[in-house]
């Protein structure tokens, strides 16, 4: 019986680092984080749209990053192409650079119709900020 062990070892042994190499590359292309979409951020509170459709995929995790100016990210709507949307309160002031935290979608992996952002930027500067929304 220890040589049938040993014999069964060996015939399972070439099979297995392949599935562990696939599990591996599922997973990481899993964590990679994709630019959605961007959005121009003006003086004061403000609100807006950005349009992502079936044709971006599914996705179970949004992160926003800010970039040129601060930004406080009040409040988030991701809206779904089929069921409720999920209403997150961000309440997060950002720099240049800052990313909010990986946001998870309810349902798991969803089709996204639509992100509403209400916001604002740092009062008194002469500039614009821009918003980028990631996927994973």
């Amino acid at each position: 019986m220890v040589i049938a062990a040993a014999m069964v070892r060996r015939e399972l042994a070439p099979i297995a680092p392949a599935r562990i190499a696939a599990r591996l590359f599922l997973r990481s292309r899993r964590k990679t984080w994709e630019l959605l979409g961007e959005q121009a951020v003006g003086f004061g509170v403000d609100r807006d749209v950005i349009r992502v459709g079936r044709r971006e995929g599914f996705f179970s995790k949004i992160a926003l990053e800010v970039r040129d100016n601060e930004v406080e990210i009040l409040d988030l709507k991701v809206f779904f192409n089929r069921g409720a949307p999920q209403d997150v309160r961000v309440r997060q002031r950002g720099r240049p650079g800052d990313r909010t935290r990986p946001i998870d979608l309810v349902g798991g992996e969803r089709v996204i119709d639509r992100i509403e952002i209400v916001y604002r930027s740092r009062p008194g500067y002469r500039g614009r900020a821009r918003l980028q929304i990631y996927t994973a």
